[in-house]
Protein backbone atom coordinates (compact mmCIF):
# COMPACT_ATOMS: atom_id res chain seq x y z
CA UNK A 1 0.00 0.00 0.00
CA UNK A 2 1.41 3.59 -1.07
CA UNK A 3 2.79 5.09 2.12
CA UNK A 4 0.84 8.82 3.02
CA UNK A 5 3.05 11.49 2.51
CA UNK A 6 2.32 12.77 6.29
CA UNK A 7 1.73 10.94 9.05
CA UNK A 8 0.04 12.25 12.40
CA UNK A 9 -0.60 9.89 15.71
CA UNK A 10 -3.06 11.84 17.72
CA UNK A 11 -3.34 11.14 21.60
CA UNK A 12 -6.18 8.52 20.82
CA UNK A 13 -3.60 6.16 19.36
CA UNK A 14 -5.43 6.85 15.67
CA UNK A 15 -2.98 7.34 12.77
CA UNK A 16 -4.18 10.47 10.84
CA UNK A 17 -2.63 10.32 6.90
CA UNK A 18 -2.39 12.92 5.05
CA UNK A 19 -1.12 14.09 1.33
CA UNK A 20 0.86 16.99 1.09
CA UNK A 21 -0.27 19.43 -1.47
CA UNK A 22 2.66 19.04 -3.28
CA UNK A 23 4.68 22.43 -4.95
CA UNK A 24 3.15 22.29 -8.02
CA UNK A 25 -0.79 22.42 -6.88
CA UNK A 26 0.11 25.42 -4.22
CA UNK A 27 1.48 27.24 -7.23
CA UNK A 28 -1.46 27.00 -9.27
CA UNK A 29 -3.38 28.07 -6.25
CA UNK A 30 -1.45 31.22 -6.05
CA UNK A 31 -1.31 32.27 -9.62
CA UNK A 32 -4.97 31.94 -9.40
CA UNK A 33 -4.97 34.14 -5.87
CA UNK A 34 -2.82 36.18 -7.76
CA UNK A 35 -4.84 36.76 -11.08
CA UNK A 36 -8.22 37.67 -8.53
CA UNK A 37 -6.58 40.32 -6.66
CA UNK A 38 -4.94 41.80 -9.53
CA UNK A 39 -8.18 42.08 -11.00
CA UNK A 40 -9.19 43.41 -8.33
CA UNK A 41 -6.89 45.95 -8.12
CA UNK A 42 -6.91 47.08 -12.09
CA UNK A 43 -10.61 47.32 -11.09
CA UNK A 44 -10.41 49.78 -8.19
CA UNK A 45 -7.56 52.04 -10.47
CA UNK A 46 -10.00 52.10 -13.40
CA UNK A 47 -12.43 53.28 -10.76
CA UNK A 48 -10.23 55.88 -9.68
CA UNK A 49 -9.36 57.03 -13.19
CA UNK A 50 -13.21 57.30 -13.91
CA UNK A 51 -13.22 59.46 -10.53
CA UNK A 52 -10.43 61.82 -11.78
CA UNK A 53 -11.52 61.75 -15.77
CA UNK A 54 -15.44 63.20 -14.11
CA UNK A 55 -13.28 65.88 -12.35
CA UNK A 56 -12.32 67.26 -15.57
CA UNK A 57 -15.17 66.86 -17.49
CA UNK A 58 -16.60 69.22 -15.10
CA UNK A 59 -13.93 71.49 -15.36
CA UNK A 60 -13.60 71.39 -11.20
CA UNK A 61 -10.80 74.23 -9.79
CA UNK A 62 -8.04 73.56 -9.89
CA UNK A 63 -6.96 73.07 -6.22
CA UNK A 64 -9.92 71.56 -5.33
CA UNK A 65 -9.28 69.02 -8.19
CA UNK A 66 -5.83 68.90 -6.22
CA UNK A 67 -6.95 68.31 -3.33
CA UNK A 68 -9.53 65.50 -4.32
CA UNK A 69 -7.25 63.92 -6.79
CA UNK A 70 -4.38 63.40 -3.90
CA UNK A 71 -7.23 62.40 -1.32
CA UNK A 72 -8.48 59.86 -3.88
CA UNK A 73 -4.82 58.69 -4.42
CA UNK A 74 -3.92 57.58 -0.92
CA UNK A 75 -7.54 55.73 -0.53
CA UNK A 76 -6.40 53.93 -3.78
CA UNK A 77 -3.00 53.01 -1.96
CA UNK A 78 -4.67 51.74 1.02
CA UNK A 79 -7.28 49.70 -0.27
CA UNK A 80 -5.06 48.26 -2.86
CA UNK A 81 -2.51 47.29 0.25
CA UNK A 82 -5.51 45.52 2.11
CA UNK A 83 -6.05 43.91 -0.82
CA UNK A 84 -2.91 42.48 -1.80
CA UNK A 85 -2.00 41.79 2.00
CA UNK A 86 -5.33 40.81 3.74
CA UNK A 87 -6.76 38.61 0.77
CA UNK A 88 -4.97 35.24 2.19
CA UNK A 89 -5.51 36.48 5.86
CA UNK A 90 -8.99 36.99 5.68
CA UNK A 91 -9.80 33.89 3.85
CA UNK A 92 -7.15 31.43 5.39
CA UNK A 93 -9.13 32.64 7.80
CA UNK A 94 -13.44 32.38 7.24
CA UNK A 95 -12.16 29.50 5.27
CA UNK A 96 -10.03 27.52 7.46
CA UNK A 97 -6.90 27.39 5.52
CA UNK A 98 -8.58 27.94 2.20
CA UNK A 99 -8.25 30.76 -0.15
CA UNK A 100 -10.43 30.99 -3.46
CA UNK A 101 -7.11 29.51 -5.20
CA UNK A 102 -6.71 27.05 -2.85
CA UNK A 103 -10.24 25.71 -2.90
CA UNK A 104 -10.53 25.39 -6.79
CA UNK A 105 -7.14 23.21 -6.83
CA UNK A 106 -8.36 21.10 -3.41
CA UNK A 107 -5.92 22.22 -1.01
CA UNK A 108 -5.82 23.57 2.70
CA UNK A 109 -3.49 24.98 5.00
CA UNK A 110 -3.79 23.25 8.27
CA UNK A 111 -1.52 23.17 12.01
CA UNK A 112 1.56 20.45 11.60
CA UNK A 113 -0.77 19.04 14.36
CA UNK A 114 -3.01 17.88 11.85
CA UNK A 115 -5.90 20.90 13.37
CA UNK A 116 -7.91 23.49 11.52
CA UNK A 117 -5.28 26.52 11.25
CA UNK A 118 -5.95 28.84 13.69
CA UNK A 119 -6.36 32.76 13.35
CA UNK A 120 -2.37 33.51 14.76
CA UNK A 121 -1.16 30.92 12.26
CA UNK A 122 -2.87 32.39 9.41
CA UNK A 123 -1.67 35.74 10.38
CA UNK A 124 1.91 34.55 10.93
CA UNK A 125 2.54 32.24 7.46
CA UNK A 126 0.77 35.56 5.36
CA UNK A 127 2.94 37.81 7.05
CA UNK A 128 6.27 36.47 5.77
CA UNK A 129 4.62 36.02 2.38
CA UNK A 130 5.74 38.93 1.17
CA UNK A 131 9.41 37.44 1.86
CA UNK A 132 8.79 34.08 0.43
CA UNK A 133 7.16 35.54 -2.95
CA UNK A 134 9.20 38.94 -3.12
CA UNK A 135 12.60 37.91 -2.78
CA UNK A 136 12.99 35.92 -6.27
CA UNK A 137 10.73 33.70 -4.69
CA UNK A 138 12.95 32.36 -2.53
CA UNK A 139 10.21 30.72 -0.24
CA UNK A 140 10.83 27.48 -3.02
CA UNK A 141 13.91 27.15 -1.46
CA UNK A 142 12.98 25.32 1.55
CA UNK A 143 10.00 23.94 -0.01
CA UNK A 144 12.15 21.79 -2.26
CA UNK A 145 14.51 20.93 0.05
CA UNK A 146 11.87 20.41 3.13
CA UNK A 147 10.29 16.67 2.82
CA UNK A 148 7.12 18.68 3.73
CA UNK A 149 7.04 20.76 1.51
CA UNK A 150 7.11 24.13 3.73
CA UNK A 151 8.25 27.85 2.81
CA UNK A 152 9.71 29.95 5.88
CA UNK A 153 5.98 31.09 6.56
CA UNK A 154 4.69 27.58 7.60
CA UNK A 155 8.36 27.42 9.47
CA UNK A 156 7.09 30.15 11.39
CA UNK A 157 3.74 29.24 12.03
CA UNK A 158 4.08 25.74 12.32
CA UNK A 159 1.76 24.83 9.71
CA UNK A 160 1.67 22.53 6.32
CA UNK A 161 -0.57 22.38 3.14
CA UNK A 162 -2.40 19.17 2.64
CA UNK A 163 -4.15 18.26 -0.14
CA UNK A 164 -8.40 17.42 0.18
CA UNK A 165 -9.49 13.92 -0.61
CA UNK A 166 -13.09 13.99 -2.27
CA UNK A 167 -15.87 12.06 -1.35
CA UNK A 168 -16.53 11.43 -4.79
CA UNK A 169 -13.47 9.21 -4.88
CA UNK A 170 -15.06 6.86 -2.90
CA UNK A 171 -16.92 3.59 -4.91
CA UNK A 172 -20.49 3.65 -3.49
CA UNK A 173 -20.30 0.15 -2.79
CA UNK A 174 -18.31 1.01 0.03
CA UNK A 175 -21.47 2.10 1.48
CA UNK A 176 -23.50 0.36 3.65
CA UNK A 177 -25.84 3.17 5.34
CA UNK A 178 -29.86 1.78 5.60
CA UNK A 179 -32.03 3.55 3.89
CA UNK A 180 -34.11 5.96 6.03
CA UNK A 181 -31.79 6.77 8.79
CA UNK A 182 -32.35 9.65 9.91
CA UNK A 183 -28.17 10.91 9.28
CA UNK A 184 -29.31 14.80 10.77
CA UNK A 185 -29.03 13.13 14.29
CA UNK A 186 -25.04 12.85 14.14
CA UNK A 187 -23.84 16.31 14.72
CA UNK A 188 -21.03 16.15 12.25
CA UNK A 189 -20.83 20.45 12.82
CA UNK A 190 -17.92 18.78 15.59
CA UNK A 191 -15.69 16.96 12.79
CA UNK A 192 -12.83 18.81 11.30
CA UNK A 193 -12.29 18.31 7.64
CA UNK A 194 -9.11 16.79 8.28
CA UNK A 195 -11.24 14.67 10.49
CA UNK A 196 -13.45 14.29 7.68
CA UNK A 197 -10.25 13.17 5.71
CA UNK A 198 -9.32 10.27 8.43
CA UNK A 199 -13.14 9.08 7.48
CA UNK A 200 -12.69 9.00 3.77
CA UNK A 201 -8.92 7.92 4.01
CA UNK A 202 -10.22 4.31 6.12
CA UNK A 203 -13.38 3.75 3.90
CA UNK A 204 -11.15 3.98 0.97
CA UNK A 205 -8.08 1.87 1.82
CA UNK A 206 -9.95 -0.81 4.07
CA UNK A 207 -10.21 -3.09 1.70
CA UNK A 208 -6.93 -3.74 1.51
CA UNK A 209 -5.88 -4.06 5.06
CA UNK A 210 -5.54 -7.32 6.74
CA UNK A 211 -7.97 -9.35 8.38
CA UNK A 212 -6.52 -8.15 11.92
CA UNK A 213 -5.60 -5.02 11.28
CA UNK A 214 -8.88 -3.43 9.38
CA UNK A 215 -11.13 -4.37 12.64
CA UNK A 216 -8.37 -3.01 15.10
CA UNK A 217 -7.91 0.58 13.30
CA UNK A 218 -11.96 0.60 12.85
CA UNK A 219 -12.24 0.79 16.47
CA UNK A 220 -9.81 3.10 17.43
CA UNK A 221 -10.95 5.37 14.79
CA UNK A 222 -14.41 4.93 15.79
CA UNK A 223 -14.00 5.38 19.52
CA UNK A 224 -11.63 8.29 18.46
CA UNK A 225 -15.30 9.60 16.54
CA UNK A 226 -17.43 9.29 18.81
CA UNK A 227 -15.45 11.13 21.54
CA UNK A 228 -15.45 14.12 19.32
CA UNK A 229 -19.65 13.75 18.86
CA UNK A 230 -19.85 12.67 22.41
CA UNK A 231 -22.30 9.51 21.07
CA UNK A 232 -22.47 7.22 24.08
CA UNK A 233 -26.32 5.80 21.91
CA UNK A 234 -24.43 4.73 18.90
CA UNK A 235 -24.23 0.55 18.60
CA UNK A 236 -21.07 -0.14 18.97
CA UNK A 237 -20.51 -3.60 17.89
CA UNK A 238 -20.65 -2.37 14.01
CA UNK A 239 -17.37 0.43 14.14
CA UNK A 240 -17.48 0.46 10.24
CA UNK A 241 -21.07 1.29 9.92
CA UNK A 242 -21.02 3.98 12.63
CA UNK A 243 -18.13 5.53 10.12
CA UNK A 244 -19.68 5.16 7.51
CA UNK A 245 -22.94 6.92 8.85
CA UNK A 246 -20.79 9.81 9.70
CA UNK A 247 -19.48 10.19 6.30
CA UNK A 248 -22.57 9.83 5.43
CA UNK A 249 -24.05 12.72 7.11
CA UNK A 250 -20.91 14.95 6.47
CA UNK A 251 -20.92 14.67 2.48
CA UNK A 252 -25.19 14.99 2.98
CA UNK A 253 -24.32 18.61 4.94
CA UNK A 254 -21.83 19.59 2.79
CA UNK A 255 -23.75 18.78 -0.60
CA UNK A 256 -26.67 20.57 0.58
Amino acid sequence: MQQPDYSISTPENVDLHLELAGIGNRVLACLIDSHITYAVVFALAMLAWGVVSLLQLFEVEGTARSVIVAVLLMITVFITFCILFGYYILFEGIWQGQTPGKRLVGIRVIEATGQPVGWSGVIIRNLIRTFDLGVFFVGLIPMLADKQERRFGDFAANTIVIRERKAGFIAPELLAVEDGQNLSMIDVGRITPQEYDLIVSFLKRRQTMSKSQRPLVAQQLAGFVRGKLSDSSADRTDNEKFLESVYAAYKSRADS
